[in-house]
């Protein structure tokens, strides 16, 4: 019995951290042309920089508390994000290629260069 009620704190506990997993917040609060691959590393690092670098105005204890959760989801950042990095690599090639111009418009030829002799 008491196994069980150990087994199932630890369950909790692991969803309670992947629900402030940086990878998936990142994902979901991305625009679509600002697609990037490994998202959640990246942001993990702005939010230390921001911390660091003194651009938050919350109290010291709380800052700490983030920056110890944050170095925490790193790790598991990291490894997600390559994870669904083919998806990733997709993502940013079809936001590009929406900014192309389409290859089905007839092209001109290349301009002629003047001969010299």
């Amino acid at each position: 019995m008491k196994a069980d009620v150990g087994k199932w704190a630890l369950v909790v506990f692991v969803m309670a951290l992947a629900t402030g997993c940086t990878s998936i917040r990142a994902r979901t609060e991305v625009l679509e042309n600002e697609w990037t691959v490994y998202p959640g590393v990246r942001q993990d690092v702005k939010e230390m920089s921001d911390i660091f670098g003194g651009e938050r105005s919350a109290p010291a204890w709380l800052n700490g508390l983030v920056t110890t959760v944050l170095v925490f989801d790193l790790p598991f950042s990291a490894l997600f994000d390559t994870f669904v990095l083919p998806y990733d690599l997709h993502r940013s090639g079809s936001a590009s290629a929406s900014e192309m111009p389409d290859d089905s418009s007839p092209r001109s030829p290349p301009p002629e260069s003047p001969e010299t002799e």
